[in-house]
């Protein structure tokens, strides 16, 4: 009995932490890091205090969890499964990307908290260096397929069109959420227009008629 018991305990204690961990990157979206609490993290997951510190035995630890978990969703791999986008073409992938950027969500909504608590919090500094350096690896990874899709002139720096994305997408969205006036957006067909003809300049030119 103990032992098939024991699948189910973990199963449990796994759920257990998942509720946790959302619960504390709730509690840090809405609140920051310093206005977190571990008493409003327990009673957002349905659990006591003390069934938190065993796993994360200071509120940084916990904490730290939280915005991995946040961040993860981010990441351009997650993000293409998520949207069902990973099996179109790079180009196609870059044109939907496009029309997401100027639209919200609950994914991208964080970014603003993270940046903003890792000017005073080192260990928040570092995982969002860690996050931006996985970004940027996948978003190479894109560019390398793009290129062997015929999409992308090889010719073309990796580095540089991986770091124009990765601008581009974190840029626009810190810019629209820190209130932008509408006078200022463009409308999605210009917005979109624009980096599709950004993206096709990316290309292969086509060798002159002879």
């Amino acid at each position: 009995m103990a032992a098939s018991g024991e699948p189910r305990r973990r199963g449990d204690s796994e759920q257990t932490a998942r509720r946790v961990v959302e619960a504390a990157a709730a509690e840090f979206v809405e609140r920051g890091y310093d206005g977190a609490v571990i008493s409003d993290i327990a009673r957002r997951a349905g659990v006591t205090p003390g069934a938190i510190y065993p796993r994360w035995p200071h509120k940084s630890d916990l904490m730290a969890a939280a915005v991995d978990h946040l961040l993860e969703q981010l990441q351009p791999e997650r993000r293409l499964q998520d949207l069902g986008l990973a099996e179109l073409t790079v180009p196609e992938i870059f044109a939907a990307w496009g029309m997401y950027l100027l639209t919200s969500d609950s994914v991208k909504e964080p970014l603003n908290q993270v940046f903003g608590s890792a000017r005073n919090n080192v260990e928040i500094q570092q995982i969002l260096q860690s996050f931006l350096d996985e970004q940027a690896e996948q978003l190479h990874g894109l560019v390398e397929r793009a290129k062997d899709e015929g999409s992308f002139d090889p010719e073309h720096d990796t580095a540089s069109i991986a770091l124009m994305i990765q601008a581009i997408g974190i840029g626009t969205h810190l810019v629209l959420s820190a209130g932008l006036a509408d006078r200022h957006k463009p409308s999605e067909q210009d917005w979109t227009a624009l980096l599709t003809e950004v993206i096709a300049r990316l290309a292969p030119q086509t060798p002159p008629d002879q």
